[in-house]
């Protein structure tokens, strides 16, 4: 199974990064390297998250890498990275993409 991320999810790892890296340089890399390799261990735990509570969506699921909640959707072929959250942000009324 491979990972895709969305462009807003590389949008608010970007964002993050940049926000650590004003203070502490080295411990924005640090903390990426670690988002990636949570990310990584997806395929061969897809289901390690939990729903989205807010979403009750069976197939969008949720790790936390502190202090984001980083929000996949699990596919038959694919994990994709929808977005990233700061766990103090509220979520839209839906996962991207729904009707809601």
């Amino acid at each position: 199974m491979r990972i895709v991320w969305s462009p807003t999810a590389r949008k608010r790892a970007q964002a993050a990064v940049d926000h650590i890296r004003l203070d502490r340089p080295q411990a924005a890399y640090e903390w990426l390297d670690r988002l990636v390799h949570r990310i990584e261990l997806l395929p061969d735990f897809p289901e390690q998250g939990r729903v989205v509570p807010e979403w009750h969506e069976p197939s969008v699921r949720e790790i936390f890498h502190e202090p984001y909640r980083v929000i996949y959707e699990v596919l038959d072929d694919r994990i994709e990275i929808l977005t990233l959250s700061h766990v103090r942000q509220q979520l839209p009324p839906g996962p991207p993409g729904s009707a809601s």
